[in-house]
């Protein structure tokens, strides 16, 4: 019996091996199956994770590309500010797109390939000189003459910032030595593995004994790229695990350069506030201010070591941390040979470079920008501008708004300590517009230009002061008939009793009154009692419609103090008021926003400037005319001590209640500013327009290129000289007096200097002319000289009135009287009259050309010095402290 057990056991060894080797196998073969399926299930969520992937990425904001143009006028420090805005290198010689050299005023630089709203452009080759600040010699590569050169747009920055961000490359578009560094650095067997690297990870674990601690990982690029896509950045084995399968399920559906295509633009590589950086497309820019492909090999080993830990080798916090990471990766290019020892030695020498930090913000023009997106919101929407990865053209000059960012910053700053100012308390708001275009140039809506808060530019309603005087004068240059520049109006105390019982009762700044003036004199001096009864005379509804013609949309007070001031604007709409002016009468609404595009530059929806002659072209350059005397003598003219003189300038100074409010706003050709200095609590400045604003619109201005020149009159305007008196001074019969521009429709009263006894002047020159002026009429040479018949009927005329004239040697009539007389001799003394006119001028019109032959022969004299001509005298006068600037509105 005990034997049959024996043999029992010995049987049932087998038995039971073959049970439990049966039993494995089923449950192998269910785990095979279990896998399987969940393997099938990990490729479906992955095929259609990556497959419908799309990016959500922010809307791109473009500056304007600066547009060389032969002729154009440009500042070295301007065209400098340009190069800088656009992170281009100045070198010595030119090696790849995105550098520019000097020598002299010789200019060359390479532009980098972009997509315009419009067209793409290649990267390209131009060469130019650029002397007294006028661009010249506009060349292609092949030394062809280019009437214009565009250069791509400077990026600058982002819309409705926050969340993930970055720039998606394409492979083609990967650096060459990047990827081989990643390669290198990452997975060293990325060409040959199926997505889990044994011998990775073996090598991992190797390393991790020597040094003691996990010092190296063996995950693989594409196990790097499905953390990335799929899982948080938490440790676990089932997230390993996971990894690995859907590694593997990767490498089956996709190939190799996919694969490292996307672990470019996938890794995460630094962090800005609420912004992630992600890729290195991105990153380049972030932490370098360049695009991907114009890194340095030193460069691009920064960025691949901060794969590793962004946070940690943060170049910015750990420096030095960042320094020895950056060098590991230098050694290890080194070993594997895609630098030479010599490069070793010069890239490990080398400081990070990275860019100030912030310098690559989401919003660095916080001002503009939320003008930009009022303009987009009609169009896109909130989604769009967050995720759609729109490319927008805007109308920014980085330039431009870098030297007004400077001017209100130093500038507030500067009047704080000079005037003796809390320091801190001034704040300030400016915009730059292009005055024929409407385009934003430039806005700062803080004296903190990068600070997101509060935008003065746009929001800032404070009352305008003597701004909004132009608009009192023009209303009366519209009527031609009883207004002109040279018009005597009275600056003198005036009451006005409203509805309510309220008296206003305007004064002039220091409490004078100047008697009568000329109208351009009340303008530039700003005098309150003449701008004040001039606007009753003219009506406070025709007023205020002239106001609505010049662009302001705002509520208008029906109110007479509105002629001084009494209006609530903000900076953005006095600069609309003013561009109105400046391009001659044609209000352009104004715009920050060209052009928009989908994110591979294609479905581009272009915006259009929108325009309205809202004034007509004469009254509008009377006005200018008049504008331009506020800057040669009037309260503007402490400007011209840094402006050059011969740019005509054109601007008004603002004031309101107790130095509350400091305004300037004006234009040159090209360029309308407008600035604003104040308190948010609305406290006393201590400053007037000329003291405060003025000095910023000023400092901006100075460093602005300009056109130099009287601007072109348009047609309807002549030039004539008047005295004080406002009256004709005609050039044939008196000298002196000033010229000034009058619509054609004026009539001007003749002067009495120089009319009087020459009322008949014409007449005496033909018969009472003394002998020793001409010669006896019978010494002429037959057929020429007078007609005997039209002698006859001279001789009758004189008769007739010799008498009148003896009448008017003693007398001067108020008016001419026409003569009473038949028809067809008046049409005769009409022609004879119109001989001697020209016959007298004709001495004139020879000393001019003999003059003119003069100043040419001159001139074509070797070493003969030449002047250039100012239009207007220099101001010798210095400016009174305080100045006699313009009254404050009461």
């Amino acid at each position: 019996m005990a034997s049959t057990k024996r043999r029992r056991r010995k049987a049932s060894k087998p038995g039971r091996f073959r049970r439990w080797m049966v039993r494995l196998g089923l449950l192998g073969l269910v785990g095979a199956l279990v896998l399987a399926g969940y393997m099938v299930f990990l490729d479906v969520e992955l095929r259609e994770r990556l497959d419908s992937r799309q990016y959500q990425l922010p809307a791109r904001v473009f500056a304007r590309p600066l547009v060389l143009k032969e002729g154009m006028v440009m500042r070295p420090d301007e065209l400098a500010a340009e190069f800088e805005a656009l992170n281009y290198r100045k070198k010595d010689q030119l090696i790849e797109p995105g550098q520019w050299s000097r020598e002299g005023m010789d200019y060359r630089v390479w532009r980098r390939d972009f997509v315009h709203a419009d067209e793409r452009e290649p990267a390209a080759q131009v060469s130019f000189r650029l002397r007294n600040d006028e661009l010249s010699n506009l060349r292609g590569e092949n030394g062809e003459r280019l009437k214009q050169f565009r250069l791509d747009a400077a990026p600058i920055g982002t819309l409705l910032g926050g969340g993930d961000d970055r720039t998606p490359v394409r492979f083609a578009d990967i650096p060459p030595l990047l990827g081989a560094t990643l390669i290198a650095v990452e997975d060293q067997d990325f060409v040959h593995h199926f997505g889990v690297s044994p011998r990775g990870i073996a090598r991992a674990m190797v390393a991790n004994i020597k040094a003691g601690r996990v010092v190296q990982g063996g995950s693989t690029i594409t196990q790097q790229l499905v953390k990335n896509i799929f899982f948080d950045h938490d440790p676990s084995l089932w997230r390993k695990f996971n990894e690995a399968l859907m590694a593997i399920l990767i490498e089956l559906h996709y190939d190799k350069p996919y694969i490292l295509q996307e672990y470019v633009n996938e890794v995460w590589l630094g962090q800005q506030g609420s912004r992630a950086i992600y890729g290195f497309g991105l990153a380049s820019q972030f932490y370098f201010q360049k695009p991907l492909d114009t890194l340095e090999p030193h460069e691009i080993a920064l960025l691949v070591g901060l794969a590793k830990g962004a946070s940690y080798y943060n170049p910015w916090r750990n420096p030095e941390r960042a320094l020895e990471r950056r060098n590991t990766v230098l050694d290890v290019m080194l070993e594997q040979g895609l630098i030479s020892a010599g490069e070793h030695k010069a890239y490990t020498a080398e400081p990070l470079g990275v860019a100030t930090a912030g310098a690559s913000a989401q919003n660095p023009y916080p001002a503009f920008t939320e003008r930009l997106l009022e303009e987009m919101r009609p169009y896109y929407s909130y989604e769009e501008l967050r995720t759609a990865g729109l490319r927008v053209y805007t109308t920014l000059a980085p330039s431009v708004q870098q030297l007004a960012e400077d001017a209100v910053s130093g500038g507030a700053e500067k009047l704080e300590k000079d005037r003796g100012i809390q320091a801190d308390s001034l704040q300030a708001a400016t915009v730059l517009l292009d005055s024929y275009s409407g385009d934003v140039l430039a806005m700062v809506g803080d004296r903190r230009p990068n600070y997101p808060g509060f935008n003065r530019a746009l929001e800032a309603r404070r009352q305008v002061g003597s701004l909004i005087k132009p608009a009192v004068f023009l209303t009366a240059l519209e009527r031609p008939h009883r207004y002109n520049l040279a018009t005597l109006i009275e600056d003198a105390p005036i009451r006005v009793e409203g509805d309510n019982g309220k008296v206003w009762m305007p004064a002039n700044f220091g409490n004078r009154s100047h008697g009568q003036v000329p109208l351009y004199v009340a303008l530039a001096n700003s005098y309150n009692q003449a701008t004040a009864r001039l606007g009753l005379d003219l009506g406070l509804e025709n007023v205020r419609q002239t106001i609505r013609r010049l662009g302001v949309q705002a509520n208008l007070p029906r109110v007479p103090s509105l002629f001084l001031g009494a209006v609530e604007l903000t900076p953005f709409e006095v600069a609309g008021m003013y561009q109105t002016i400046a391009n001659g009468g044609e209000h352009v609404e104004l715009r920050t926003l060209l052009a928009v595009s989908d994110a591979e530059g294609e479905q581009v929806q272009h915006f259009r400037r929108r325009t309205n002659r809202g004034v007509d072209p004469v009254p509008a350059y009377l006005l200018r005319y008049g504008l331009e005397q506020v800057m040669r003598e009037g309260t503007g003219k402490s400007a011209y001590r840094r402006l050059p003189s011969t740019v005509p300038f054109a601007g008004k100074t603002g004031t309101t209640n107790d130095y509350r409010d400091s305004w300037f706003a004006g234009f040159s050709p090209g360029v309308t500013a407008v600035v604003w200095l104040g308190r948010d609590d609305n406290q006393r400045t201590s400053l007037t327009g000329a003291t405060g604003a003025l000095t910023i619109w000023t400092e901006i201005m100075r460093q602005l290129p300009h056109r130099h020149g009287r601007i072109e009159p348009p047609r309807g305007v002549e030039f004539k000289s008047v005295n004080a008196r406002g009256q004709y001074m005609d050039p044939r019969y008196c000298r002196g007096g000033i010229e000034m521009p009058f619509s054609y429709e004026t009539q001007l009263e003749p002067a009495p200097e120089c009319v009087g006894r020459d009322r008949w002047r014409w007449f005496r020159d033909l018969f009472g002319r003394e002998q020793g002026e001409a010669a006896p009429r019978e010494e002429m040479t037959p057929g020429w000289g007078i007609d005997p018949r039209e002698q006859q009927l001279r001789e009758e005329r004189e008769r007739q009135l010799r008498e009148q004239l003896r009448g008017d040697d003693e007398m001067q009539w108020p008016e001419e009287e026409p003569l009473d007389m038949p028809g067809a001799e008046q049409e005769q003394l009409e022609r004879m009259e119109e001989e001697e006119r020209l016959r007298q001028e004709e001495p004139y019109l020879e000393e001019e050309r003999l003059r003119r032959e003069e100043e040419l022969r001159r001139s074509r004299q070797p070493g003969a010095p030449v002047e250039e001509a100012e239009p207007w005298p220099p101001v010798e006068e210095d400016e009174p402290w305080p100045p006699e600037e313009e009254e404050q509105w009461p």
